[in-house]
């Protein structure tokens, strides 16, 4: 190990000499690095003070190049987690509730369609009593009348009764940004499957055109995700609701 570590002050020590010990190093201090293992230094001397200050520096650029690309990558790793999770558990509770109350197709709720009182409805009964949850609340969202429910991970799904159901699933809660397609992710539940000119009833990513309706393309959803951001959750459905490579959005 002697050899690496000459070695190593050998080349930090020329670049000190390089820059002109411009924090102030000893202008006599001279290296010889001899081509036989690397050579040895004239002085053992101790790391001086700016060699201390240049390597902290060095660290400190570097981790201020890296941090951010490892934090983007830690929140993207954390949605997809939660995203995947809440696709199948919605999915599995809808199957529950259809056990006890039958068909989805013959699910009515009270309330009139549109109101927070009528999504309040639809989630007491057909989605809280089969998930863990910490309960459910009135709210206006995105300008529309809503029901939330809040999950045990942090997570929490708000709806819109409507012909459809609209869902968003926002991974964190109430944490900001609270953008779509950053920490908001939109779905959609039909009752019965053809609606929307999809053949699934299940909970799937929210896109809703009448029939002859050709699906979007990676490319025309990508644009949506920039400007709407109603179709970035079909941007990871067609990538095992990972986040793909040109996804445009930074978390």
């Amino acid at each position: 190990m002697t050899w690496l570590v000459n070695f190593y002050r050998c080349i930090r020590r020329s670049l000190l000499l390089g820059i002109g010990f411009v924090l102030g190093g000893d202008a006599d201090y001279k290296i010889r690095c001899k081509s036989a293992g690397f050579g040895k230094l004239a002085s053992n001397r101790a790391f001086t003070l700016a060699e201390v200050l240049i390597t902290l520096g060095i660290i400190g650029i570097v981790a201020a190049m890296t941090l951010p690309a490892i934090s983007e990558s830690a929140k993207k790793k954390e949605a997809e987690a939660r995203i995947k999770k809440f696709v199948s558990v919605i999915n599995q509770t809808l199957m529950y509730a259809e056990n006890e109350h039958g068909p989805r197709a013959d699910w009515a709720i009270s309330s009139e369609m549109n109101t927070s009182e009528g999504a309040e409805a639809f989630l007491k009964t057909y989605i809280q009593p089969y998930v863990k949850n910490h309960g459910i609340k009135k709210r206006v969202l995105a300008g529309h009348n809503m029901a939330t429910i809040r999950f045990f991970d942090g997570s929490q799904m708000s709806i819109k009764i409507g012909a459809c159901y609209d869902i968003y699933f926002d991974v964190n809660g109430e944490k900001k940004p609270n953008e779509i397609g950053v920490d908001i992710f939109p779905f959609i539940l039909c009752k019965n499957k053809g609606v929307c000119n999809h053949p699934s009833n299940n909970v799937r990513p929210m896109w809703c055109m009448p029939p002859g309706v050709p699906y979007p393309t990676h490319e025309e959803m990508i644009t949506n995700c920039k400007n709407e951001g109603t179709q970035c959750t079909m941007l990871l459905e067609e990538n095992q609701y990972e986040f793909p490579k040109d996804y445009p959005k930074k978390l």
